[in-house]
């Protein structure tokens, strides 16, 4: 009898052990929430977010998961993201900085026409800027950068046709951040901030605007296509785009889970953003060109020479009243050349 009860005493034991061993283990891998803005049938969500996070998870040797929130169901406002994970209220973000004015101001030089040919070329060069601490931005030091990307330079897309300067004079035109509003005033536009890429193609077809600056992916993604149909050919300047992690929350991550991490972001990052970005851009962009309703416009020489004079004025002005202004600007392009190499 008192074999049987030792016996059984020493597998209680046991089984406590391993219930021990198998609770602290869960516990061990720490569950990540990554709020995002793009709806979760988005390329951007399934090839490039959930990629990198899954990535990351699979690097990680057990120690964290990372939860992916599409189309803003953890936090509804786009322009709030950027608080959010510098309040530690979300640990991963991914956010617009235009939406938040001052935030990463050296970034907005990916906005100045003409200056980011593609997507991938944009964003390698923007990475190396921050990897240079050449791009550290106001308020951003609760905020580890973990990807920094450009979009495809974005074309004018109009409720109406434009082909020269007489005919965008006074339109009304949504733009995403200070230095794309300084070019369509440039133009002789009316400026339109304050609208976020989901609230576009509503305020398009209600007449609040009557065009906006942007790329295909937002284009298609957001719906904004089908409610204007005249697309002018210029490149009227790239968005960055980011994500971030809270600062905090990375440096009380383990050791294995940083290291997965900082071998997935990065240039690594960037190249998987733009590769991605930049074969959805030629596929939506082909799409469109097969559609009978849209009519697509490129500027004669002569036109083009005088909208390439009024945008030389944006450009100038950047670097004027950016501190440092013409170094970032030539390291920038310095930076753009290396990348197209």
């Amino acid at each position: 009898m008192k074999h049987i009860v030792g016996r059984t005493i020493l597998n209680l034991a046991a089984a406590l052990v391993l219930t021990a061993g198998a609770t602290n283990g869960a516990a061990a891998q720490q569950e990540l929430r990554f709020t995002t803005s793009v709806p979760a049938n988005s390329f951007i969500y399934a090839d490039i977010l959930e990629v990198w996070a899954q990535r990351v998870t699979e690097d990680s040797e057990g120690t964290i998961s990372i939860r992916l929130f599409p189309a803003g169901t953890l936090g509804r406002d786009a322009a709030a993201h950027l608080d959010m994970v510098r309040n530690g209220s979300v640990d991963l973000a991914y956010f617009i900085p235009g939406y938040t004015p001052g935030a990463m101001r050296e970034a907005t030089i990916v906005e100045l026409p003409n200056m980011v040919p593609n997507a991938t070329i944009g964003s390698v060069a923007a990475t190396q800027m921050v990897e240079e601490e050449l791009w550290t931005g106001q308020g951003m030091e609760d905020i580890k950068i973990l990807g920094m990307f450009s979009t495809a330079p974005g074309l004018l897309t109009t409720r109406e046709q434009v082909a020269s300067l007489d005919d965008v004079a006074n339109l009304n035109l949504r733009g995403a951040g200070p230095t794309l509003l300084a070019s369509i005033e440039a133009l002789g536009a009316t400026p339109v901030g304050g609208l976020t890429a989901p609230q576009i193609a509503e305020a398009l077809s209600r007449g609040l605007v009557g065009g906006t600056i942007n790329e295909w992916v937002a284009l298609t993604i957001f719906g904004i296509a089908e409610a204007a149909h005249y697309h002018l050919d210029v490149n009227m300047g790239a968005s960055p785009i980011m994500v971030g992690i809270n600062r905090q929350t990375y440096d009380r991550l383990p050791a294995q889970a940083q290291a997965a991490i900082d071998r997935h972001s990065g240039e690594a990052f960037a190249r998987l953003w733009g590769e991605e970005f930049d074969a959805r851009i030629a596929a939506f962009r082909g799409a469109a060109e097969e559609d009978a309703n849209r009519t697509f416009t490129t500027l004669s020489d002569e036109e083009a020479a005088r909208w390439n004079g009024r945008l030389q004025s944006v450009i100038d002005h950047w670097i004027e009243t950016t501190p440092n202004g013409q170094d970032l600007h030539d390291r920038f392009q310095a930076a753009v050349t290396a990348a197209a190499g």
